[in-house]
């Protein structure tokens, strides 16, 4: 959905322009609609990966917590919880931000926000 938005809103005097130019779909696609996307394309990437390093609910509802699909957090939370051990939890959890950070963090350094002078 974040895509269709993002196309939507580039401006049409772009695609009027390359196609005066003669630019072909793909150069249209290349030079207009991924430079636009670039954002949203970051911003998911980083959604979806400390979304999945910090998955919760799924996989503890299908299994109870049992077994040996435990994530990070279902171990975070049984320290705390079933082995009243809140400290090393609470390390764990920091050590699951710092991890989170660091992915943004080269992320963004892989991909670079362009930045636009006026």
């Amino acid at each position: 959905m974040h895509f269709l938005g993002a196309i939507q809103s580039i401006a049409p005097e772009l695609y009027e322009a390359a196609e005066l130019d003669g630019a072909n779909r793909w150069q249209r696609f290349h030079f207009i609609i991924v430079p636009s996307l670039r954002p949203i394309i970051g911003l998911t990437a980083i959604l979806a990966i400390s979304g999945c390093l910090s998955v919760l609910e799924i996989p503890y509802i299908m299994t109870g917590g049992a077994g040996a699909s435990e994530t990070f957090v279902i171990q975070t939370i049984k320290l705390a919880f079933r082995f009243d051990k809140t400290g090393l939890a609470s390390a764990a959890a920091v050590v699951l931000l710092v991890i989170i950070l660091l992915v943004a963090w080269a992320q963004r350094r892989i991909v670079p926000e362009e930045r636009v002078t006026s």
